[in-house]
């Protein structure tokens, strides 16, 4: 296994850090549900301001994407390409979300190629539905310290049915679309190569926690493809995925939408991807990972390039 690059910082904000316990009365309301829903969803440059940033949206595209936020039905969602707290909470309301962001410092702002406006932040983050509460926030710095623009690791702790799960929201380096990511002499490659050991050891030391956990988000990578180096890396310890490239059978995750089309016309195999626990194994729902597509799936006026994934646990 590769050494460890991580150095976590847990930060609470202070409006989870005021939220009370649950009562127990509030824990029968919230397991009530017979399933947990978590899902991954980049939300394509979500800025705070009507009709700015690369991806400009009216209020009329705001309330269509809280229409769909509505939809998925989800408790948890990683959400990625967000700008700021505020911009999350004009889909997500204050009211019914925790909202937790990375804490990254600003990136440098560019020319968005399509609409010519000034880029907003991309960064990622994790709304919880209340009154579910979360008992722990890592921002791991370690992966947007590769380069400057780069995103964070974003990483909540909750406690559902009295068990911890750990949840891990990644938005990996873009444009390494290859099969082995070592063997690539694309600078998008080199830099995931200095991301993925970061993953992968957080995988393994969770792993040897006997900890449930579930890393999900944009990998940009395609893991699901045959032989996928990246997907390797992390079912096997340095050196074993060459030596067994398809035993997965002992590997410590498992990718729920391994079987699964990505929803945009034009790239069918997905790069959102859910990697669940072994330990989990029981618990997830099989056959529930699903993309969930947009009323118009024209991509040019889809809501935004990537439809949300998502995953149930019984």
């Amino acid at each position: 296994m590769t050494p460890s690059m991580l150095k976590p910082a847990a930060t609470l904000c202070a409006l989870l850090c005021a939220a009370p316990a649950l009562s127990h009365s509030h824990q029968e309301q919230t397991t009530s549900k017979q399933t947990l829903r978590v899902a991954t969803w980049n939300i394509e440059h979500l800025s705070a301001s009507d009709n700015t940033g690369c991806k400009p949206r009216s209020a009329k595209d705001i309330q269509a994407l809280k229409q769909y936020a509505q939809s998925l039905n989800a408790d948890v969602i990683a959400l990625q390409e967000v700008a700021s707290a505020a911009a999350v909470q004009q889909v997500f309301s204050e009211q019914d979300w925790h909202v937790v962001m990375s804490d990254r410092a600003d990136s440098k702002t560019y020319t968005c190629r399509k609409s010519g406006n000034k880029s907003t932040q991309q960064k990622i983050a994790f709304v919880v539905k209340k009154p579910l509460t979360i008992d722990k926030i890592v921002q791991h710095s370690a992966f947007s310290a590769v380069k400057p623009g780069l995103r964070n690791g974003l990483e909540i702790q909750l406690t559902h049915r009295g068990e911890a799960l750990h949840l891990l929201n990644v938005h990996l380096k873009s444009g390494c679309f290859v099969d082995d990511y070592q063997r690539s002499d694309k600078e998008a490659c080199k830099l995931l190569s200095k991301q993925a050991p970061i993953l992968d050891n957080w995988v393994e030391e969770k792993a040897k926690a006997k900890a449930d956990f579930i890393v999900l988000g944009d990998f940009n990578h395609r893991l699901t493809a045959p032989f996928n180096r990246l997907s390797r890396d992390l079912y096997f310890p340095q050196g074993a995925a060459n030596a067994q490239p398809n035993n997965v059978a002992k590997a410590p995750v498992f990718n729920a939408n391994q079987m699964l089309t990505g929803c945009h016309p034009y790239y069918p195999a997905p790069i959102d991807h859910i990697l669940v626990a072994k330990t989990m194994q029981d618990h997830y729902q099989s056959g529930s990972a699903q993309f969930h597509y947009f009323a118009d799936m024209d991509p040019d006026k889809m809501l935004a390039d990537h439809c949300a994934l998502s995953i149930d646990l019984k």
